[in-house]
């Protein structure tokens, strides 16, 4: 049994603390959200008042908090450095950009280890344990969190400390491009009165079936904004000019992100609910299993 410290129990958080508990490891958990807290607690987990509390005493550190939430998580004296000893490793599974983890890096308390190891993979992939996790760091600190690590799915050692951010930014540019390509799709759709069912159903039969797939799944509550916010982080690594194409994709998911209220989940993203303004508010146009072009 490994005692693991775990802050961030959001979509992913929530659903990969369960497989550590089966591993039969000592979990104690920590998110801003009491009612997660709860949930992780019913299944066997410990909760901590805060992210130095569930750091403390554990042999490993798992951080799954979103970019922006990296400092606040961390630092300070209720944050997750101030909780670790001598020893420990922090796993940090945030998708990020290199200048934020070097700047976590150069805050490390002496004698703890620490690795990057964003994910592969969304909320279906943590339910089943079977996310590709890029881990990076030194040997040492590597050899100390793979077998916790392991519990998620496959572990890919990827090189030194920074090298999992920055394969996962290189992935997402591709995952997410054809995120906004498949919204774009659905935009044309609508100007030439086309059927949205239909649209989806041809792109399903070539190379952009998994991204269909993803699209179309119903269990997935992963919110839009998050995936419009991967972009900022991506476009705050790689720069505008560098990453025309992810720049063109930020500003068509974010339009889709701000088109509803309540905001809408990534399933949101092929209904007409995030089609373009003049699209909006034209029931029967593009909507999946409606009359259009083809005539379903």
């Amino acid at each position: 049994m490994v005692a693991v410290g775990f802050v961030g129990l959001g979509d992913m958080g929530s659903r990969m603390v369960p497989h550590l508990l089966r591993a039969n490891h000592r979990v104690s958990v920590f998110d801003v959200v009491p009612g997660r807290i709860d949930a992780m607690t019913a299944l066997g987990a410990v909760g901590a008042d805060s992210p130095a509390a569930a750091a403390r005493d554990a042999d490993v550190v798992i951080s799954a908090v979103m970019s922006a939430d990296i400092p606040g998580a961390h630092l300070g004296e209720g944050g997750i450095l101030a909780g670790m000893r001598p020893g420990a490793a922090l796993a940090v599974l945030s998708t990020t950009t290199p200048a934020m983890l070097q700047s976590l890096a150069s805050q490390m308390p002496a004698g703890v280890h620490l690795v990057d190891a964003p994910l592969i993979g969304g909320v279906r992939y943590a339910s089943e344990a079977a996310l590709t996790v890029l881990l990076a760091g030194s040997d040492d600190a590597t050899a100390l969190a793979e077998p916790i690590l392991d519990a998620f799915g496959q572990v890919v050692r990827v090189g030194p400390l920074g090298s999992g951010v920055a394969y996962k930014l290189i992935t997402n540019v591709v995952v997410m491009a054809a995120e906004a390509g498949l919204r774009e799709a659905l935009d044309l759709a609508d100007v030439l009165g086309a059927s949205y069912q239909t649209t989806l159903d041809l792109l399903a039969r070539g190379p952009m079936a998994a991204v269909v797939k993803r699209a179309l799944d119903r269990d997935n509550p992963r919110a839009l904004r998050d995936s419009a916010v991967d972009f900022d982080v991506l476009l705050a690594a790689g720069g505008e000019d560098n990453l025309p194409i992810s720049a063109a994709g930020r500003r068509r998911l974010w339009a889709a992100t701000e088109a509803t209220s309540p905001p809408p989940v990534f399933v949101d993203l092929t209904s007409h609910a995030t089609a373009l303004p003049r699209f909006r508010n034209e029931p029967g146009r593009g909507q999946a299993g409606e009359p259009g072009l083809h005539g379903e």
